[in-house]
């Protein structure tokens, strides 16, 4: 068994809301990549896009994830791009059992259609279009990254979703 979990996915999928009940219930430290670099930063992501681009935040979260991935037993929430660079990717398979939160694109659309804090989609005319764009390219980047694949949808139980999870990293 790896000594952390870490949860990866597309933005919306639910991986800070499922990482904070999950840590709670494994009794494991939370860790938000993304708000890491926000402490960091004293500034939103968003605004880190804004002003420094996306380049930048990309660097920012590499370095950081190379330095959470080094904890111990924790629950780590993943920014949904992160898969996108090997090293994270690498970082993170040498410590964690990594879980894919694979929502739909429903789910996602419902999820972010009002989201004013996702700097990549803030710009677009048409979000469903982008998200199932995006979606499309990154897929195959979880699905190769994950040592499990969890299906969420708009009716996903929370507490089944942790369960799942708790089950599958015990017998990893």
């Amino acid at each position: 068994m790896k000594d952390n979990i870490t949860l990866i996915g597309f933005m919306g999928s639910g991986k800070t809301t499922i990482g904070k009940a999950l840590a709670k219930l494994m009794e494991m430290k939370f860790v938000d990549i993304d708000k890491v670099i926000e402490a960091h930063e004293k500034k939103s992501v968003a605004k880190i896009f804004e002003e420094k681009g996306q380049i930048y935040f990309r660097d920012l979260e590499r370095e950081v994830i190379s330095q959470e991935a080094l904890r111990n037993n924790c629950v780590i929430a993943t920014g949904g791009g992160s898969i996108l660079d090997n090293e994270n990717v690498k970082r993170l398979k040498e410590t964690s059992f990594i879980v894919f939160l694979n929502a739909t694109i429903d789910c996602l659309y419902l999820r972010l259609k009002n989201n004013t804090t996702r700097p990549i989609l803030n710009d677009s005319e048409d979000k469903r279009k982008l998200i199932e764009e995006l979606l499309e390219k990154r897929k195959f980047l979880y699905m190769m990254s994950a040592d499990c694949i969890i299906d969420i949808d708009s009716n996903t139980n929370i507490y089944e979703t942790i369960t799942k999870i708790k089950e599958k990293y015990i017998v990893s």
